[in-house]
């Protein structure tokens, strides 16, 4: 029986796609759940102590400037740290006038989703791609294009193909350690995506929340390194210090940046002024490096574990990506077993995680998962996935794996 809103809501609302994760989450949360469902940092590694210091130096010290109305771009020591770090790591010269400070990345693709879409319009999407993601864009009413993603990015042919064969306003991408397969481009998939973003004047709107959590292997440049006319370069503090501070940041081509600011002014104003203060006063004060580095090898850690767990009491026939840093992998199921059901079925023992179906937006994904192993302790992560190998067992005849529906 539809109720008085039913018939109020926009189509831009009713397009947007419901959250299996915000859903698994609520059952995630029960107590003794194991969870390998939610995007979660690991809390034990928050610098609790360490912001607590930074948030009394500062109220103490500048509560009336902070507590006031501020800047819609952001506290400029701010973006004054991120310019100045991000031109020491990859040679660049980003100005600070060219960063945007913003509430979370899930901020930015709203904006820019806002800034370039009308109804019908194309973008260009990995298979898979993040959720967050399909549901902010899907607000707007686009088409997706959806190109394939392998081990070492995604297929630069078909993005081709998508530039010449249809008019796509930008390509959303998440070049290290994608969720939610926890892949990573190569240095030569970013160089190839970057001449193709010049020839066809695309946009890509570079999503890179995880680029200080790499654990294993050679740190990568973004592909804004290659391209910043064309890229607009997303990062997030949620992991690299804490998700509560909501604080995240947006490097725009110069040209790009006064109206990013004039469509973000239409959404919030200006973004917490508390939390960028506490959180400038943090960086300055204290050493980054040292907690990122307590976080890689915590985050290598359990990512091994839960390699090796699924090794030890999954079937073989499951394929996992190999992530060298963020917080997922992904499982790729033979096509006869139902992701869905084993999850609800997992849950009726305990354990979490997300179906993989929710990440695609043309109906694939039924027989994957995505794995978060950055939010579970060691020993919790093998009792996990030991039941979800029981579970998945009750589905095997004769060592051949049938249908669980």
């Amino acid at each position: 029986m539809k109720n008085l809103f039913d018939t109020k809501f926009s189509g831009n609302f009713q397009n947007i796609p419901p959250s299996f994760i915000r859903e698994i989450l609520n059952i995630a949360n029960r107590p003794n759940m194991i969870s390998f469902a939610g995007g979660l940092p690991n809390a034990d590694y928050f610098p609790c102590n360490e912001l607590a210091v930074s948030a009394q130096e500062v109220i103490c010290g500048q509560g009336r400037a902070l507590l006031q109305y501020a800047g819609s771009q952001g506290f400029l020591p701010l973006r004054e740290w991120i310019a100045g770090r991000y031109n020491d790591k990859y040679g660049l010269q980003i100005k600070p006038e060219n960063v945007a400070i913003t509430h979370g990345s899930q901020q930015t693709l709203d904006i820019t989703a806002k800034m370039f879409l009308n109804p019908g319009d194309e973008v260009i999407v990995e298979k898979p791609t993040y959720l967050g993601a399909i549901q902010a864009m899907s607000g707007y009413l686009p088409r997706f294009v959806a190109v394939d993603l392998f081990n070492d990015g995604p297929d630069i042919g078909q993005v081709e193909t998508a530039c010449w064969e249809k008019t796509p306003k930008y390509m959303y991408g998440i070049p290290n350690f994608q969720n939610p397969s926890g892949i990573c481009y190569s240095r030569k998939k970013r160089e190839e995506l970057a001449v193709l973003l010049k020839k066809y004047g695309l946009l890509l709107l570079e999503d890179d929340p995880y680029n200080e959590v790499r654990f294993a292997g050679i740190d990568t440049p973004p592909v804004f390194c290659y391209a910043p006319e064309n890229v607009l370069w997303s990062g997030s503090f949620s992991k690299m210090v804490a998700p509560g501070l909501r604080l995240g940041w947006l490097i725009l081509p110069e040209t790009l940046t006064p109206h990013f600011v004039k469509a973000k002014q239409s959404t919030d104003l200006h973004p917490n002024n508390l939390s960028q203060y506490i959180l400038y006063h943090y960086l300055t004060h204290f050493d980054i490096d040292e907690h990122l580095e307590k976080i890689r090898k915590a985050y290598k850690r359990q990512c091994n574990t839960m390699k090796e767990m699924i090794r030890k009491y999954l079937p073989e026939e499951i394929v996992m990506t190999n992530p060298e840093g963020g917080m997922f992998l992904w499982l790729t199921l033979p096509e006869s077993m139902n992701a869905e059901k084993l999850a609800y079925r997992c849950i009726e023992k305990g354990v979490a995680f997300v179906p993989g179906k929710s990440f695609f937006t043309n109906g694939e994904g039924s027989n994957c998962i995505r794995m978060n192993f950055s939010n579970t302790p060691d020993n919790l992560i093998e009792k996990g996935i030991r039941i979800m190998g029981e579970k998945m067992a009750l589905f095997c005849k004769k060592d051949q794996l049938i249908s669980i529906d």
